[in-house]
């Protein structure tokens, strides 16, 4: 007759796909609802109590589960391959290998299924990537204990010192306490991800890079393919490029940058202060496609380094004062340059400002020291292997002795 079947394949097909979609859907939001509810669920709720037609809401707060935002991400990323096909076949063993493998499960970095599937299925003796995989370690202990840990108490000092009703700082001491968290969240974080890559080498599976020296970049946009690049590619990949991207039209462009940095402030946690840190990223990338990313283009190459460096400082003060109030109050101090109202010392220890110095010198200028390439494991410096062994030294004397110091990124 000339007419297709009842169920043609292109029915069939069709069906298929919105079944995937579907199961996709429900796969993406069962994970997101779990997030959601442990994580922004009370806060919402607190925040709606706050207005009178709300006021009878009540919930009660949950204890976090342990690296529920990087389980979560792991999750959803790897749907959305299957999805696309990107993963090919593989056990339930790798999968599970995969999603509960212990160098990354608390904090990073997001690894993606399809990057080590291979390393999992077809595992050998490396004996080069094993001590590959010291030297990263070792490398992470010494960010970690004998800069991070010694930088933060001037950055603790300082934000204590800014929340009292009469805050006892200076401009300058609150540049100071600025400058070491700064160096603080960097060295602890990359440090971090040095021990994971570290980890996952001596298992013979390769890692992405996480960090490539992101406070030497020239602009916001390079500082976020520097800054937790697992993180910038997920958002980049599975929330910018489906929003449409780049590829539609400025006021489309610029709506997506504030959704992604909005999201990505809000992951770090339920607070307005991390929402605002998101969107103060944001909105800078939105400068930087007009007028004032043509006027910082021209500008001598340490003038773009002192501004984007200076910018992200700035934003830093969000991502740690504990509230709006208290972010405000320290910026107030920062930009008032004047002198404190209270006549109280902030001392700072040698040790300390000889740790806050080295890390400066190193986030600044020490860009050859802590970029690795993938497959390039054979080739670092084994005198700074050497280096790194003498210095754990002192890294596990004072972890011995020392107070408990965890990592950062442990709270997102």
């Amino acid at each position: 007759t000339g007419y297709p079947p009842p169920h043609s394949d292109v029915d069939l097909k069709g069906k298929k796909e919105k079944l995937r979609q579907v199961m996709l859907g429900i796969g993406i939001t069962l994970n997101l609802s779990v997030l959601f509810f442990y994580k922004y669920l009370f806060w919402v709720v607190s925040e709606l109590s706050a207005i009178s037609f709300f006021s009878g809401l009540h919930v009660r707060e949950h204890a976090l589960p342990l690296g529920i935002s990087f389980f979560t991400f792991h999750a959803v990323s790897y749907l959305v391959d299957v999805y696309k096909g990107k993963v090919g076949q593989h056990s339930a063993v790798d999968f599970a290998t995969y999603f509960f493998m212990f160098p990354h499960l608390v904090a990073g970095p997001i690894v993606r299924f399809e990057s080590v599937r291979n390393d999992i299925r077809i595992r050998k003796r490396n004996y080069d990537l094993f001590a590959y995989g010291i030297f990263r370690f070792v490398l992470g202990l010494n960010k970690k204990i004998l800069i991070a840990n010694f930088v933060s108490p001037i950055a603790d000092l300082a934000f204590a010192s800014s929340q009292s009703y009469v805050p006892c700082l200076t401009s300058a001491e609150a540049w100071l306490g600025l400058l070491a968290y700064s160096l603080q969240i960097y060295f602890d974080f990359s440090g971090y991800s040095d021990m994971a890559i570290g980890l996952a080498a001596m298992m013979g599976i390769h890692f992405e890079e996480n960090f490539q020296s992101p406070y030497q970049s020239h602009s916001i946009r390079e500082f976020w393919r520097r800054w937790h690049i697992s993180l910038s590619s997920w958002l980049r990949d599975y929330l910018y490029i489906p929003l449409g991207g780049s590829r539609v039209n400025k006021w489309i462009t610029y709506r997506n940058l504030v959704i992604v940095f909005a999201l990505c402030g809000l992951w770090h946690g339920a607070a307005f202060t991390f929402l605002i840190w998101g969107l103060w990223h944001g909105a800078l990338l939105i400068l930087e496609r007009g007028r004032i990313g043509v006027f910082i283009e021209k500008m001598p190459v340490w003038g773009q380094r002192v501004y984007c460096f200076l910018a992200v400082m700035t934003g830093w003060v969000f991502f740690r004062a504990d509230d709006l109030d208290h972010a405000f109050s320290y910026l107030n101090i920062m930009f008032s340059f004047g002198e404190s109202p209270v006549n109280e010392t902030f001392s700072i220890g040698f040790l300390n400002l000889m740790a806050l110095s080295a890390g400066l010198v190193l986030a600044l200028f020490g860009r050859r020291l802590f970029i690795f390439g993938r497959d390039n494991y054979k080739h670092y410096p084994l005198w700074l292997f050497g280096l790194n062994l003498f210095f754990s030294i002192f890294a596990l004397s004072y972890l011995y002795t020392g107070s408990r110091n965890p990592f950062i990124y442990f709270n997102f």
